[in-house]
């Protein structure tokens, strides 16, 4: 089955330090929406992430069951300017998944996971 576009919404309080963070540190460019209340970033040709500015009580979402995973070219690059910015990745194990993947959280504590894309990784081989 193909869905055609796909979007995912991130619901946070504090928009502005997470439009920094996913834009500066992620790399995720310029929104293409970028308001008071709504944020939201080109992933690829078919894929959206959007933040939505929400003061709802039950955004705690350090054990929250979502979490995104991003394949990106260049993994050295991504935890430099999260540790330079003050983050503190981790590198974990997924089950059935191969390779590490670098845990983090957003400003918010939505959980992101990054993996070294297998292009990138076999080029450096």
């Amino acid at each position: 089955m193909y869905l055609g576009k796909f979007g995912i919404v991130i619901r946070v309080n504090d928009l502005d330090s997470c439009r920094v963070f996913y834009r500066e540190l992620l790399k995720l460019g310029e929104p293409f929406v970028d308001s008071s209340f709504l944020v939201a970033f080109h992933i690829s040709d078919d894929v959206t992430l959007t933040l939505e500015k929400s003061q709802a009580k039950y955004l705690e979402h350090a054990s929250g069951a979502v979490s995104i995973l991003f394949e990106v070219d260049n993994m050295q690059e991504i935890v430099s300017r999260l540790e330079n910015a003050g983050y503190e990745p981790t590198f974990v194990q997924i089950p059935r998944y191969t390779g590490q993947f670098l845990r983090g959280m957003d400003p918010e504590g939505n959980v992101f996971y990054i993996r070294q894309s297998s292009s990138s990784a076999e080029e450096t081989l």
